[in-house]
């Protein structure tokens, strides 16, 4: 039996049909996309993880969850890690 090969194109046929999977698809997307920014924003100011948990008066643990794909941050939380590298928080509703 032969495989199907997989495009994003498929996938979003396939897998995003129903509202469940689209909700599911979208929060897990934005969840690794706020882990992806926090991880580049530590790396590009050469940062550890420890050094931006005591910055952030936490645990070294706590910041690798953040750059988890099942991490949640609060808004608190977001505010922190802006104020940290200098940034300002920006949400946006598209």
């Amino acid at each position: 039996m032969k495989r199907k090969e997989y495009t994003h194109e498929n996938f979003e046929k396939e897998f995003l049909k129903t509202p469940q999977m689209r909700k599911a698809y979208e929060e897990g997307v934005m969840s690794l996309l706020i882990a992806h920014k926090i991880a580049d924003l530590r790396e590009r100011y050469h940062m550890t993880q420890a050094e931006l948990a005591k910055k952030l008066h936490t645990k070294q643990q706590v910041v690798s969850r953040m750059e988890g794909d099942r991490y949640k941050p609060s808004l608190t939380t977001l505010e922190k890690i802006a104020h940290v590298f200098g940034k300002r928080l920006e949400i946006n509703f598209i």
